[in-house]
């Protein structure tokens, strides 16, 4: 089984268009409690719940909690964002979940694989999970339902391979 660490954003976008679901697909996801008590703090409903039983609890080492706080410290990520990817590379994760670009950049950097929200959605399709009409919906929620932000070029090329997936009607 792959090991998958979300940082909060997924998890919230996701969970915001009824569509959290579709992470299970990927396989075991973890998260820090830096990033449950974000989730919690963000989607109470959520939080209420329970953690599925595709979600795990994980708690990173001290040296993963450091490089985190160097990287807070520093102003390059926000404290569950660091303590996610601190946590994905302490772990060496399969991959890293992430919809802020800075968070992205920064795990690509470290050679760890990265998807976000569209990214989770579009797997879903790809794979089997998602017929087209629920693609382009879960897409649409997504970027009218949920906090997740979205430029022009990133809606575009979700649609670009949602056609790929799917075919040109």
């Amino acid at each position: 089984m792959n090991v998958v660490v979300t940082d909060t954003g997924p998890l919230l976008h996701l969970h915001q268009v009824g569509a959290m679901h579709l992470l299970a697909h990927l396989g075991g996801i973890q998260v820090t409690p830096t990033v449950w008590n974000e989730l919690q703090r963000h989607a109470p409903s959520f939080a209420t719940c329970g953690l599925p039983s595709w979600l795990s609890l994980a708690q990173p080492s001290a040296s993963a909690i450091l490089q985190a706080s160097q990287w807070v410290n520093a102003q390059v990520l926000h404290a569950g964002e660091a303590e996610a990817l601190a946590y994905a590379r302490e772990t060496q994760a399969d991959l890293f979940l992430t919809d802020d670009t800075a968070a992205r950049t920064m795990g690509e950097s470290l050679g760890i694989h990265v998807r976000g929200s569209l990214g989770v959605v579009l797997f879903a399709a790809a794979s089997g999970h998602l017929d087209k009409a629920a693609c382009l919906q879960t897409l649409d929620d997504l970027e009218t339902q949920s906090t997740l932000w979205m430029s022009a070029k990133v809606k575009s090329a979700a649609r670009q391979a949602v056609s790929q997936i799917f075919g040109s009607p």
